[in-house]
């Protein structure tokens, strides 16, 4: 009997970095119980082909199968969770005729929809335990009326429930209107990837930039919710307090394509150009080389689970300035990281930003600290909320 792990947020041949924090918990979790992850690829014919090859993956740990998902964009989606319904079943029914999986022992989807309703449609049509992990896209989902009447169908009848933040378990108790029971098991820190760096003036030479500068790196998708326009905005008074600081903006697309252009715009208006940089998405190595040769790492986000981003700042050294939203103030519960800043007080963002340009950190304490947490931890946490449900 096997778990079947499944999310729309997965690494893929053509995003090989996209849900990556995903990947690394379920390839720990699959060295303690046989699992195998079914990840549905939205598909309309009339816009694209499948970019991405259908099937079993080659060289991806755990086994991991693609299964086509009828996807409509923008039109009918209070019936996403259906099309990953059909499109899950269909995944686990191939796994079987392939001989990869003799039954189902539980079904563990990631994030709330279309991937956890529609989950959890499947775990009860298969009559087989469901668990769902609850991750930041919680707090947009439930701002649509018919999104949140099915997210709390879910949420109540899950056999377990799993929270990346005690912020997040929160909110999800009051979407359920009712008290909950939920393990709350943070997302982890690859240290291969993300450690103090050797040679930090080495490092910053090879990304270009210049010696004399103070460098503050932002990382998160492309996104409104991700707040780079209110950095941008407040790029200036940080320059006029604290001289010459410029700004690394690190991340890809994520379906608002009229976003980065925005940016683009307002950073020429405010002739930033060159103190202010969209570096685009790169790989974990190279983020992780962008925040050990930093000086502070920052995000003016709206809302945040687990911010993966944050947490592997800190594994790097890198203190941070971030929105005090979400999980933020969890990963942030030491003083000597950095600060958190309520949202919306702009000013009072650009003048800690300026200011901790000026602290002397300890990055050695900071990595320590933010190293501490590893996807084993997270692994056996995991799997031990299998065990109280599996039948």
């Amino acid at each position: 009997m096997a778990v079947i792990s499944t999310t729309l947020c997965y690494p893929t041949p053509v995003s090989p970095t996209q849900g990556v924090f995903v990947q690394r918990r379920l390839a720990e979790i699959g060295k303690l119980t046989p699992l195998h992850v079914v990840v549905p690829m939205p598909w309309f014919p009339l816009l694209a082909p499948m970019r991405t090859e259908l099937g079993e993956a080659a060289g991806i740990t755990p086994p991991t199968w693609y299964q086509r998902m009828v996807y409509v964009p923008g039109v009918l989606k209070s019936l996403d969770a259906r099309w990953y319904e059909r499109s899950l079943l269909a995944g686990i029914d191939a796994l079987k005729s392939a001989g990869r999986i003799k039954s189902v022992r539980l079904i563990d989807a990631h994030f709330e929809w279309p991937d956890g309703v529609g989950a959890f449609r499947a775990a009860r049509r298969l009559n087989v335990p469901f668990v769902c992990t609850l991750r930041g896209k919680l707090v947009s989902q439930i701002e649509h009326s018919s999104k949140r009447t099915q997210i709390r169908e879910m949420l109540l009848g899950a056999d377990a429930l799993i929270s990346v933040s005690k912020s997040l378990a929160g909110l999800a108790r009051e979407v359920a209107g009712k008290e909950l029971a939920i393990s709350v098991i943070p997302n982890a820190v690859d240290t291969a990837f993300f450690h103090p760096c050797d040679d930090r003036e080495a490092i910053r030479k090879e990304l270009g930039w210049p010696q004399n500068s103070r460098i503050v790196v932002s990382i998160g998708h492309l996104q409104e919710l991700k707040g780079f326009h209110h950095l941008i905005e407040l790029w200036p008074t940080v320059r006029k307090q604290a001289g010459d600081a410029r700004l690394v903006l690190i991340g890809g697309a994520a379906g608002e394509p009229a976003y980065e252009r925005r940016l683009r715009e307002r950073i020429a208006e405010l002739e930033m150009v060159e103190c202010i940089t969209l570096a685009g998405r790169q790989t974990p190595a190279q983020i992780a080389k962008h925040l050990g040769a930093a000086d502070l790492f920052t995000l003016a986000s709206r809302s945040e689970g687990w911010c993966n981003a944050l947490a592997e700042a800190l594994a790097c050294g890198c203190p941070a300035v971030v929105t005090d939203v979400g999980g933020n103030e969890e990963v942030m519960n030491e003083w000597g990281l950095g600060r958190l800043v309520p949202y919306g007080n702009w000013e009072a963002f650009a003048e800690r930003v300026a200011w901790a340009l000026e602290e002397p950190w300890d990055r050695a304490k900071i990595a320590e600290f933010g190293g501490r947490r590893t996807w084993q931890q997270t692994a056996e946490e995991c799997v031990g909320v299998f065990d109280r449900v599996r039948v």
